[in-house]
């Protein structure tokens, strides 16, 4: 089974098993791939099957996916394919295959003279994250505000009658 072998800075290793055509990578916990080192993004890339090759997409990610110290958007893997996620090295293996010493040749599409982000991602190819929705609030802060004026009535209504009352 295809995998990416990973090391973080401070040494530690793992191996990340290829087992479904579409896979979210990152720090956090709701992706099928989790690589927890802080330079990883939480939703850092996503990688995909095509039936013939596997593609590992950078998603806007803080520290970026390199090759050969360049930041990339896309890399076609191979066996062999060596990347980085933020500060972590990482080696794609293919299908009954050990890691190997030298990477062969990978296809990279790199950001366009425009800028990176250039080209927008597809966000309905996401699945499992994205923006949180807002829990609707209710109404408490009308309800305390009514309470707040009808206790200065009945202040200013003690006040006006003391003041009657004295004179």
């Amino acid at each position: 089974m295809p995998r990416i072998q990973f090391t973080t800075p401070d040494g530690a290793s793992g191996a990340l098993e290829l087992d479904a055509e579409r896979m979210s990578l990152g720090r956090a916990d709701d992706n099928q791939l989790i690589i927890v080192d802080e330079s990883v993004s939480s939703h850092h890339g996503e990688v995909s099957f095509d039936g013939s090759s596997w593609t590992l997409t950078d998603l806007g990610s803080t520290n970026g996916t390199k090759v050969g110290g360049s930041r990339v958007e896309t890399v076609a893997l191979a066996p062999g394919a060596s990347f980085q996620l933020g500060n972590v090295k990482c080696v794609f293996v293919g299908d009954g295959e050990e890691a190997a010493e030298s990477a062969p040749t990978m296809t990279v599409s790199t950001p366009s003279a425009s800028g990176y982000g250039a080209h927008p991602y597809d966000r309905s190819l996401r699945q499992g994250f994205g923006p949180k929705a807002k829990e609707k609030s209710s109404g408490g802060g009308l309800l305390t505000l009514l309470g707040i004026v009808a206790l200065l009535a009945c202040g200013a209504a003690v006040y006006f009658a003391s003041q009657m009352g004295a004179s």
